[in-house]
């Protein structure tokens, strides 16, 4: 078909044909358009005339499409135009080492494409919702009249702190709706640790009396290096061990304790120093408070940091740290927000030269960005805030590999720690998510999780052996990390079964077709996460941090997960049923004994929902409602469980025949299979890895959690209308006659 003629009016000897483009009036008002500018039809009726063009879509090949993306690349490190997000999480390309902290930026790029020529997975035909948010709206506000501290408190919709206070109320409104004493005890800034510290600063040079010895002092920061690990870079070795020993052997002169930052650096390393290896048992200030005081009352008031740059991004950082780990999250946060605006003002956030400032200081520069970047990626979730930092602003560089485990766990451990902001800014964003956009956003995840499970399993393999003893702690915490993130992928899926099962209380079970399958598979990937990061924390291998607040957060997340799955799904066994929690509580009584008072107020919340969750499970029982499973009973077709649909959909709406998918065991050798029974997955329909693992390297992932496979088989489940899902089946001792074999959906 020729393309439609503008600038000349038509002859009126030529019949008019169809154009080939329509302008918008024409389109919007369904009538033929004569295709030319201005039109006829726009001309009658003096409207303007505008034509939409360049909307057209043509499909290309993904490698096509990579191509295009190098050579854009390649053109903007030659004129240097500043580099698209996606390209600030890759290694330098100088090195010879083109290996991405992820193969491209925000949600689209994060995630990756879906595979070209992929069926619409069965989900994207069902009209319905999952509750990923499934507590009421506007957000939920505490008056705060008997405290000091303000007038309410606010409880953030997705910031694992407050999601104990909000499931107590949710669950305490349901069950005991007259009760007084439905409000949690909330823990603000300053009420497990009172600490406080004089903000005036005495004229002349800080206090240098009362300190430690200088062997001590060295001791003390070499603990302080290994228990932050290769994640939290905060310190220049060489230099900072130099200016340890000039103080020493001047402290008794005026300018011992310049710079300043420095001297508060110093402090804050005694302070955790102590931490770290101090039991504290009855007291009421925490574990090295006497120099982290010290070093508040030292710190420079004035704004602008002049040269001293970067040893104040480091002490302001390591003050963040400290108070993040006794409680005091929002002050950790300030600080940890005012190192980063520091470090921008000193562009730390792009790639600087090295010819100018020199390899070492930019190495240096890059390892405190990247370090704070993991700080930021934890705290502000954790408080239920933006993420200070946009990826779309940052175009500095990892340090290369060049063959170094410690930069490539480090790599990892970035972007693991994005991948959890983005779960948490992207999945819990909207009270509720169509089911096959939440399906297709857990889809990317989880293939991005499964590149990120790769490294893993090689790193190990090549270096480990398979031997649990070898693994650094960097790596645990990385393990670890990564289990979080499969945790909060999968939780809106318990979720928005919660919120159903609490409508069916205290009325008719009517409308049991009213609820949709939900990936079984990917509940239980959930659950294994949460049974493995409480195997791997409570393993006796003395890496347990007591002080630190990360073992902590880990434990009580993956409690809360595995008490909200066991109360709505029917356990296999008693044993099974509360084998999670003693291990929970183990963990916790362990970091109650260490002196950790943090610890103490998590144990009490998870007392009291869990007795809340099993109070829940009993009302269910006691009023008919069918119990669920995970685990395969033989049953032919399920009970199809989800929320919101239309009414009007037909009548087969599962996701597809029940699969028999079996909940992981919790023993740490056995591995989880995914596909029992009917066996509908098709192995060879994925790519394996490149290398395949020793046995002993296949027990030791097996035993961690670790499985690429794993998460690439419930891609394909996603990507694949033929390969079960699964879905949640009801227990079928409860099933009416003849309903074992029979949908409610």
């Amino acid at each position: 078909m020729q393309p439609a003629q503008r600038a000349l009016p038509p002859s009126a000897n030529q019949k008019q044909r169809r154009a080939t483009i329509a302008c918008t009036a024409c389109r919007q008002s369904k009538i033929k358009c004569s295709g030319d500018e201005p039109c006829v039809n726009c001309r009658r009726r003096l409207l303007k005339c505008q034509f939409s063009e360049g909307n057209n879509k043509i499909l290309v090949s993904e490698r096509y499409l990579r191509g295009l993306q190098k050579q854009a690349y390649n053109w903007q490190r030659a004129t240097g135009v500043k580099r698209p997000r996606e390209e600030c999480f890759r290694f330098d390309e100088d090195t010879g080492t083109s290996h991405p902290v992820n193969e491209s930026g925000a949600a689209e790029e994060l995630l990756g494409p879906r595979p070209e020529g992929s069926p619409v997975p069965p989900a994207a035909e069902l009209s319905c919702n999952i509750w990923t948010s499934p507590f009421t709206l506007p957000t939920t506000v505490f008056k705060n009249a008997g405290q000091e501290q303000r007038k309410w408190i606010w409880l953030a919709p997705f910031s694992p702190w407050s999601l104990t206070a909000r499931l107590i109320v949710m669950l305490t409104d349901k069950l005991h709706p007259d009760s007084a004493n439905s409000l949690p005890q909330l823990f603000l800034d300053g009420e497990i640790y009172p600490l406080v510290w004089d903000q005036v600063k005495a004229p002349g040079p800080p206090n240098t009396s009362d300190l430690p010895s200088l062997d001590y002092a060295l001791y003390l920061f070499q603990i302080v290096r290994f228990r932050l690990g290769q994640a939290y870079r905060f310190f220049e070795e060489d230099s900072f061990v130099s200016q340890i020993h000039r103080f020493y052997d001047s402290r008794l002169s005026a300018d011992a304790t310049e710079p300043r930052f420095w001297f508060v650096q110093f402090l804050m390393v005694l302070a955790l120093g102590n931490a770290f290896i101090a039991r504290p048992r009855n007291q009421k200030d925490p574990a090295g408070s006497k120099y982290f005081v010290r070093a508040m009352s030292a710190m420079p008031t004035n704004i602008s940091t002049g040269k001293d740059s970067l040893l104040a991004i480091e002490a302001l950082a390591l003050v963040g740290l400290y108070l993040y780990a006794i409680d005091h999250r929002e002050a950790s946060h300030v600080h940890v927000g005012h190192a980063i605006r520091i470090a921008q003002l000193e562009g730390m956030h792009t790639q600087l030269p090295e010819e100018v400032l020199g390899a070492t200081t930019v190495a240096r520069c890059r390892n405190l960005w990247w370090s704070l970047y993991i700080l930021d990626r934890h705290f502000s979730p954790s408080l239920g805030l933006p993420v200070t930092l946009q990826d779309s602003d940052i175009t500095t560089l990892i340090n290369p590999l060049a063959s170094n485990l410690q930069n490539m766990t480090f790599s990892l451990q970035v972007r693991i720690t994005r991948m959890f902001s983005f779960i948490i800014g992207t999945i819990y964003k909207t009270e509720k998510t169509p089911l096959a956009t939440f399906l297709d956003i857990t889809r990317g995840i989880l293939e991005t999780m499964a590149k990120y499970a790769e490294e893993i399993e090689n790193m190990i393999n090549v270096n480990f052996h398979g031997s649990r003893d070898n693994v650094p702690k960097e790596m645990r915490h990385t393990i670890l990390q990564y289990h979080q993130c499969v945790i909060a992928a999968t939780r809106p899926l318990l979720l928005s079964v919660l919120k159903e099962r609490l409508e069916k209380l205290g009325r008719a079970e009517e409308d049991w077709q009213k609820f949709l399958a939900l990936p079984k598979s990917l509940i239980s990937t959930g659950i294994k996460s949460a049974e493995k990061t409480l195997q791997i924390i409570g393993d006796e291998n003395g890496l347990l941090e007591t002080f630190l607040p990360f073992d902590l957060e880990m434990t009580y997340a993956a409690a809360l997960y595995l008490t909200l799955s066991n109360a709505l799904f029917f356990p296999s066994s008693a044993d099974t049923d509360r084998a999670y929690s003693r291990a929970a509580h183990e963990i916790l009584d362990e970091l109650v004994l260490s002196g950790n008072r943090v610890a103490g107020a998590r144990k009490r919340e998870l007392t009291r929902i869990e007795g809340l969750f099993q109070e829940f499970a009993r009302r269910v029982e006691q009023e008919g409602l069918r119990l669920l499973t995970l685990s395969d009973q033989g049953l032919p077709d399920a009970t199809q469980l989800n929320v919101d649909i239309n009414t009007n959909a037909p009548a087969e709406m599962g996701l597809v025949s029940a699969a028999a998918l079996q909940t992981p065991s919790s023993s740490s050798n056995a591995a989880s299979t995914l596909f029992h029974g009917h066996g509908h997955a098709n192995p060879s329909s994925v790519e394996p890895v490149d290398s395949a693992p020793a046995p002993a390297s296949v027990e030791f992932l097996e035993s961690i959690g670790i499985s690429s496979y794993e998460f690439l088989s419930i891609v394909e489940q996603i990507d694949h209308p033929g390969i079960s899902v699964g879905e949640l089946d009801v227990r079928p001792d409860l099933l009416g006659p003849g309903d074992g074999t029979g949908s409610f959906g």
